[in-house]
């Protein structure tokens, strides 16, 4: 049976970081709202750990978080000991030579651990685990909108928000193959490295307290950030996040360490040191970027909405996607806080959240798609958006 919903219940496919805003913006707005994930249970986690940027989205928090978690957010910092400035930068070397090329400016950040993270924004959030979406049916009446799980159960709301990642089943549903996400021509690795030593730990952070970029002539882009400080005073315990990007080249074994390391031998420092010091037997995971170019769909009179991922997935070396997916909280949750206030209908505001994101969020997946193309490309490299306006979002440019 259909579950039972308040006079206005919306339905949440999705518990990642974005989903689990969303719902925390409804709880604090008094707004009817269950959430579904297809993952077992709370303590099963995604082998792959990395970090996430918070920008020009950390003040957009606070419409969505309770004071209490918004106060907390530098616990789910990979370093929780660093007080971020403002403003800050990124530290972007050319990455054949080690020479610094300039330090892109950035607002105020958090790098955080997208595992703590998500943790942080699921307290006191009712996850329903174990909720594989498989169908999505719209009643006749043009209220309701019906989520079927694989278990056999149902779920039945005034709305329903797709939040459910690069891979969107919700997308996919409105879509079919039209919604799923086209794939750029670059190989990636992202790995997570404890070298178990003072010195090449503090040696491999030289470059930036939290993160550090590079770009190489033979077309490679470069990344080490710190990931988790266990210990701010023994450097033999932190752990870096390391990415590599390069021109797919068929037959290539992407997730091969030997591989990696032939790569670094070409590198200038710290990028070299931080991969040819990989232990061996670390696991090395392959990386599949991709993008979708949001556009205008049919909200069935306001019964079917997307975010974060789901709505706009987009290549990550301009570090966007989770804050458009803050932004995306943020504009829905004010949006029905207006219609639970009388000042719209809930289907006013859902159109008006839709084109709100395919104009903000639609810009920035072509931004980010131009920008991985071009930090790959060494003559057009010093003109890529991050290069001339670092993190900053449309409204504002990088100095």
């Amino acid at each position: 049976m259909a579950e039972k919903k308040d006079p206005f219940h919306i339905l949440i496919i999705g518990s990642g970081v974005v989903g689990l805003l969303i719902a925390q913006g409804l709880k604090k707005e008094g707004i009817s709202y269950a959430i579904y994930e297809s993952e077992p249970s709370a303590t099963t986690y995604r082998p792959r750990e990395w970090g996430m940027s918070v920008q020009w989205g950390l003040p957009m928090l606070a419409d969505c978080l309770p004071k209490e978690l918004f106060d907390r957010i530098y616990t789910a910092a990979v370093d929780p000991n660093f007080e971020p400035p403002d403003p800050g930068v990124l530290p972007t070397y050319n990455g054949q030579t080690g020479e610094l090329m300039k330090n892109i400016p950035l607002l105020r950040m958090y790098r955080v651990s997208r595992r703590r993270f998500r943790k942080l924004c699921s307290e006191d959030i009712d996850i329903q685990y174990g909720k594989m979406l498989t169908d999505i049916a719209y009643d006749d009446d043009e209220s309701t909108v019906t989520a079927v799980f694989q278990d056999g159960t149902k779920a039945t709301g005034n709305m329903l928000i797709g939040a459910d990642g690069v891979k969107s089943k919700v997308r996919e549903s409105k879509f079919g193959e039209e919604g799923q996400a086209c794939s750029v021509p670059y190989s990636a690795v992202n790995l997570h490295v404890c070298y178990n030593d003072a010195e090449k730990a503090k040696f491999v952070r030289q470059g930036h307290p939290i993160m550090t970029m590079g770009m190489h002539p033979n077309g490679y882009w470069l990344w080490i950030s710190i990931q988790e400080v266990p210990d701010p005073n023994d450097p033999a315990t932190w752990v870096f996040q390391l990415q590599t990007t390069w021109h797919q080249k068929e037959g290539e074994e992407v997730d091969s360490l030997a591989n990696l390391k032939a790569k670094a031998e070409t590198m200038g420092e710290p990028f070299r040191s931080a991969n040819l010091w990989i232990p061996e037997g670390t696991k090395i995971y392959s990386n599949n970027l991709s993008y979708w170019i949001p556009r205008p769909w049919d909200t069935r009179r306001g019964r079917f909405l997307l975010a974060g991922d789901a709505a706009h997935p987009m290549t990550f070396q301009r570090g966007q996607g989770l804050n458009h997916g803050i932004a995306d909280a943020r504009s829905l949750v004010l949006k029905y806080k207006d219609a639970l206030e009388g000042k719209t209908s809930f289907e006013e505001a859902a159109e008006a959240y839709q084109a709100e994101l395919v104009d903000r969020a639609g810009e920035e997946v072509r931004l980010s798609k131009e920008n991985t193309e071009m930090l790959h490309d060494w003559d057009r490299m010093a003109n890529s958006p991050i290069m001339q306006r670092g993190g900053h979002p449309r409204e504002q440019a990088a100095k």
